[in-house]
Formats: C-alpha cells, sequence, structure tokens
C-alpha cells in the first residue's frame, strides 16, 4: 500500500516478457537490455541523445475513483499533455545540470544520435478533497490516519526505450510507477499534480544517473515517504 506496484506493460514496451525486475538494483521496477551484441555496441558507441517528446498514446484511463469523482465535478482538472510537456523538460534538464553527463543532447535525430523515447501510460491525480479529510484525521486523531490516504493517492507511470538509428530497434528499455509519497504535512497532497512534478524530477535524474552508472552498481530507489513539505 505504501510503494506503488508495477503497471501492467503497453504496446509501447516491445518484449515485455523478458523484462526483468530491477527494482533491488536500479530504481526502476523494470529493465530490459537487448541481446544482440551489434545493435548493443552500437548504442554504446553513441555519445549524443536526442529526448523526443512523450507520447500519450498509451496512456490509461484515470481508475482512482476518488480522483475520477473530482474530475467529474470540475474540482480537478485533468492536464495530461502539460505533464508529458514538463516530462521530457525534466529528463532534458537533468542532462543539462548533470556535473558529468555521459551524453550530449541533441535537438534533434541523427545517425550518430540515440532516440530516448518516453511513454506516460498512467496519469491518476491526487485528490485534493480526499487529502484534506486525511489532512485532519492525522491532526485530530492520529498520524497514523495517513495511511488510509492510499485511497487519494495520485499515481504516475512511465516507460521509457533507447532507441538505436541505424537498426531503429532499442537497446535498452525501462519502465516504473510510483505513487504520490507519504507525508504528515504537505502542500503537494493540495495540488492534483503536485507529487507528479516530484516524481518527474526524480526519474529524469536517476536516467540520467543510470547512464553513467557501471554495470552491476547499485543504486536505491526513492523513499515511499519524505518529510518535506513542498
Amino acid at each position: 500500500m505504501l510503494k506503488a506496484r508495477p503497471a501492467a506493460p503497453s504496446p509501447f514496451f516491445e518484449q515485455p516478457r523478458l523484462a526483468q525486475d530491477a527494482s533491488r538494483h536500479l530504481p526502476f521496477q523494470k529493465v530490459w537490455i537487448t541481446p544482440d551484441p551489434a545493435v548493443l555496441a552500437e548504442g554504446k558507441s553513441k555519445k549524443k541523445l536526442y529526448i523526443a517528446p512523450v507520447t500519450l498514446h498509451f496512456l490509461r484511463p484515470v481508475d482512482k475513483k476518488l480522483a475520477n469523482l473530482e474530475i467529474t465535478n470540475g474540482g480537478v482538472h485533468r492536464q495530461e499533455a502539460d505533464v508529458a510537456r514538463r516530462l521530457q523538460q525534466e529528463f532534458i534538464l537533468a542532462f543539462q545540470r548533470s556535473p558529468s553527463p555521459l551524453y550530449q543532447l541533441a535537438s534533434k535525430p541523427a545517425p550518430d544520435t540515440l532516440i530516448l523515447q518516453l511513454a506516460l501510460i498512467e496519469l491518476n491525480p491526487t485528490s485534493p478533497k480526499g487529502n484534506a479529510v486525511m489532512t485532519m484525521m492525522k491532526l485530530a486523531v492520529s498520524p497514523v490516519a495517513g495511511l488510509a490516504s492510499f485511497f487519494t493517492k495520485g499515481t504516475m507511470a512511465i516507460e521509457g526505450k533507447v532507441i538505436e538509428p541505424h537498426s531503429g530497434r532499442a537497446f535498452f528499455q525501462f519502465a516504473d510507477k510510483e505513487a504520490d509519497r507519504l507525508t504528515f504535512l504537505s502542500t503537494r497532497d493540495f495540488q492534483p499534480y503536485g507529487h507528479a512534478v516530484y516524481t518527474m524530477r526524480e526519474w529524469a535524474v536517476q536516467f540520467e544517473q543510470v547512464t553513467r552508472t557501471a554495470p552491476g552498481q547499485i543504486m536505491k530507489d526513492s523513499s515511499f515517504m519524505t518529510l518535506m513539505p513542498y
């Protein structure tokens, strides 16, 4: 209930049955690396990366009851397109801000440039009204009451793949799903996509770090809770 379970793969993710559970050594739940040595060698030889616009073609309907109710009543507005643009921008910023990025960012695809394709496959907004009730319960009853926020939490899931330009084939894929972090009191709890912004930034930084991490090195995933109020 505290950590999001992996989302079912979408058609965007190629060969999902061959994906491996990476949650113990990488900050993503599922990863896949091509077994083709030629594609892998071509991919590793490239030092430029183009981060493509995020696709919404595989986005699933909102399936959280409270979020759906607030959307229907007009209390929460859907912002999938804005979130997709923000996700692409966060990945770009992660490489621009990195002290030693493995890849130089490119403004367009090219024969010497890898392509990072991202798909937003799930986006359930946080329930501000539900979290308002949870906050009152935590203050008036017990902080333990916050565990009931499982029903008010937003969730977000993405899939990504790095394409080798010569073959047009993926040589690395990843998938991850995150839920709103558990907090005692946070302004993000009252912003439908506040936690999503935090999650996108973290995914971007994690991906950039993975690209320059030695094989076999363990990278910890994000915690299910935070003390940061904003």
